[in-house]
């Protein structure tokens, strides 16, 4: 118990020395900062906790980021090669005075190829959003196989404006050399000048 009072007196003893030495506002500096530390101590780790979130965040905004060009890329590029190819199509579009050589093309070809064609169906349209007009002609021919299948490798190698839209065979026997197809054609033109176009409405509205 003395022993303990004596503890006791050293160290009231130690703290009046040093209240002396250094004065009671060095008392009031050691416990704000002692205050200060323990405030650090309970804040940082919810500080740090925010600052991770943010980081988080920020990183996924980033792959968002990244990954929404990398998509818009192949769009631009998609686009590009779209309006190339349309621009190709344009360039190989026959003139509206081309088409009834065209036909006549087709039909003499035929005759080439030892194919006997019957009468051809006709049908015109137009599209507006393309700028262009065709013309649909559907071609019956009888023979072999291998000349009509030569017939249209030579109206497709020889006319870029021209396009198969439609083939059908028919055979009556097996045994038979001869096949009927039908075939239908697509002339894909410039649209024709308003002066033609109205002659040809005009042409239509007197034709018996």
């Amino acid at each position: 118990m003395n022993q303990l009072k004596l503890v006791a007196d050293r160290l009231r003893l130690a703290a009046d020395l040093w209240l002396h030495r250094h004065g009671p506002w060095c008392l009031l500096f050691v416990g704000m900062l002692g205050v200060l530390l323990g405030f650090a101590l309970i804040v940082m780790p919810q500080l740090n906790a925010e600052l991770a979130t943010k980081q988080a965040t920020l990183k996924n905004l980033q792959v968002l980021v990244a990954s929404s060009q990398e998509r818009s890329v192949p769009a631009v590029d998609s686009a590009a090669k779209s309006a190339l190819h349309y621009q190709a199509f344009r360039e190989n579009l026959a003139d509206d005075e081309q088409v009834l050589p065209s036909i006549k093309a087709i039909l003499d070809s035929a005759e080439r190829h030892h194919l006997v064609s019957s009468r051809a169906e006709y049908l015109r349209a137009g599209d507006d959003h393309a700028q262009t007009e065709m013309l649909q002609m559907t071609v019956p021919v009888k023979g072999r196989y291998s000349d009509i299948r030569r017939w249209i490798e030579d109206i497709l190698g020889t006319q870029a404006f021209v396009a198969v839209n439609e083939l059908a065979f028919k055979r009556e026997e097996i045994s038979e050399n001869q096949v009927e197809a039908k075939i239908r054609f697509t002339i894909w033109h410039h649209p024709a000048s308003p002066a033609k176009r109205a002659g040809r409405i005009r042409a239509s509205e007197v034709a018996p």
